[in-house]
């Protein structure tokens, strides 16, 4: 069982991967913009914890990018990578 310092840590990881890696719409050198993705921390923490594979976690970034940002040249490919990045801050973090 994880403790709250785990899970934070946690959490404050895939806020990272969030705005550095991810960051579809191009904020992370936006000092006002650091909580843009900060909604979706807890979806993909829950994932992580359900030992989600990555198509998973990129199929819900992916789903994010098109239905909820409506940006329409995203591809689940585009996700990959992203989705990697959480599975091994998670796998690494046990």
């Amino acid at each position: 069982m994880m403790d709250k310092g785990e899970s934070r840590q946690i959490r404050v990881q895939i806020r990272h991967v969030l705005l550095d890696v991810w960051d579809p719409i191009g904020v992370k050198d936006v000092p006002n913009a650091q909580d843009e993705y900060d909604s979706y921390i807890g979806r993909v923490y829950e994932l992580l914890m359900g030992n989600s594979p990555d198509r998973e976690l990129a199929e819900y970034l992916f789903a994010v990018v098109r239905d909820d940002m409506g940006l329409d040249g995203a591809k689940i490919s585009d996700m990959n990578n992203s989705a990697y990045l959480f599975s091994a801050l998670f796998q690494h973090s046990r």
